[in-house]
């Protein structure tokens, strides 16, 4: 009798095996994965610089607004607005007419004056005679009374004569010194009208551009030497230019003279240029907010001066400016730079309440003390970290403490970050594209 062939029993194996991993996949679809998707980073050192943004216009550095120091009709106008100009060239002219009449006055008064002079000192000529002779009689009747041979009377008649005339003589001296200030003072009001009417003609005390033209020819114009005059035009040097901005009473301390910046202008977008702080207003600047009279935009003006070297390529060469007054700039200015810094994504960074037990350990007066935490993914959960912060830039923020470089750090999505993650909370890392549901586009051949 044959024998029964043993039947394998590996395939009934293979079949249960089959059977508890469908149903394990099965069992796994049914079950919604809760681990919240984020993105992380790595805390590295790196160079971060700290940046002040301000917003404001282009000036030239030296700007001089011409004005008239004589009252009269502008009878020639030389220039047009826009037009260049160098040093000493004849910028307008005001009629002298009125003026020429005023010098001439003067003069002939100082001539009277200067006559007058004169005839003084001839009367002096004629006195200092008179002196001299009375001085003499004088000097004989006084002996001749010693000596008992005219009378009393005679002697002092004489003494009189002599006395009168030493008065005399006296007089014309301060006639004299009083005839030469008269003769000063009508020659400094020469000097001064003749300098009056030498005004009349406007010459340009800088070369530049004619930035403004107040006047037109024909117009009239009033000046005097105790008060400025009419503005006539203004010649600027474009040559030289200067970012004038507004800066936060937040950021303002953090400005300091030297500081380097980069401006962007509206006119030429795309490109930036080099700038240094020259000058920071000690002064606030109040603008009251339109919506409520309460509200108060505290800034402070900043001038920062444009690298002629950032901006030589637009001036191929030729002194006409590439910029006009008043182009709007943004400017960012570097406040402070650390190189080989702790950082992390800005992201990164939360502030949240602290626990009540901490807050009783730590005698907090405060109802709400926020600190700064970031979540340092360990395996698959994350665990939250307070940490310590110092400047930052618009990516990147200096860690002063907490963290180690190498550290894991959660950095999308924001909300998750701010609101969801909590101590010890299970996270799936996961690239962009599945974080915020982008379909990768696919080739299709063709």
């Amino acid at each position: 009798m044959a024998r029964k062939r043993k039947r394998s029993k590996a395939p009934i194996i293979i079949l249960i095996l089959v059977v508890v991993v469908v149903s394990g996949i099965m069992f796994t679809r049914g079950q919604k994965d809760t681990r919240t998707k984020v993105l992380v980073d790595v805390s590295t050192k790196r160079t971060i610089v700290e940046t002040v943004y301000a917003s404001g216009n282009i000036y030239p550095v030296v700007e001089v607004e011409i004005t008239s120091n004589v009252s009269g009709t502008i009878v020639e106008l030389k220039v047009e607005e826009g037009q260049s100009v160098k040093e000493g060239d004849l910028l307008a002219k005001i009629d002298p007419d009125a003026l020429s009449s005023i010098v001439e006055r003067a003069e002939a008064s100082a001539n009277t004056t200067r006559a007058q002079l004169k005839q003084t000192k001839a009367q002096k000529v004629q006195l200092e005679a008179q002196f001299k002779n009375t001085k003499a009689i004088y000097d004989r009747n006084k002996q001749l009374f010693e000596d008992g041979v005219i009378s009393k009377a005679d002697f002092e008649a004489s003494q009189a004569a002599f006395e009168t005339a030493k008065a005399n003589l006296q007089g014309a001296e301060e006639s004299i010194r009083a005839a030469e200030f008269m003769v000063k003072s009508s020659e400094a009001t020469v000097k001064e009208q003749r300098k009056n009417l030498s005004q009349t003609r406007i010459y340009a005390p800088m070369s530049g551009v004619v930035s403004i033209l107040y006047k037109k020819k024909g117009e009239q114009v009033v000046g005097t030497a105790q008060m400025a005059g009419t503005p006539i035009l203004k010649i600027a040097n474009l040559n030289s230019v200067e970012a004038q901005v507004q800066v936060n009473e937040r950021d303002i301390l953090k400005v300091q003279l030297g500081d380097t910046a980069d401006i962007e202008l509206d006119a030429y977008p795309g490109r930036k240029f080099e700038g240094i702080v020259t000058q920071i207003s000690n002064t606030a600047n109040s603008l009251t907010s339109m919506i409520s009279t309460s509200d108060q935009v505290i800034d402070f003006k900043v001038h920062v001066l444009m690298s002629p070297d950032s901006y030589s390529d637009l001036q191929n060469g030729g002194s006409t400016s590439p910029f006009r007054a008043g182009l709007s700039a943004s400017v960012e200015i570097k406040t402070e730079t650390l190189k080989g810094a702790l950082t992390v994504p800005v992201a990164c960074v939360t502030a949240r309440e602290e626990d009540e037990d901490e807050k009783e350990q730590k005698n907090k007066k405060e109802n709400k003390a926020l600190n700064e935490y970031v979540f340092v993914k360990q395996a698959d959960s994350v665990l939250l970290k307070e940490v310590k912060t110092g400047i930052q830039d618009d990516d990147y923020i200096h860690i002063l403490s907490g963290l180690s470089v190498g550290d894991t750090i959660v950095t999308a999505p924001y909300d998750a970050i701010a609101n969801v993650l909590e101590q010890g909370a299970v996270v799936k890392v996961v690239d962009e594209d599945e974080l915020y549901n982008r379909k990768k586009d696919k080739k299709q051949d063709k």
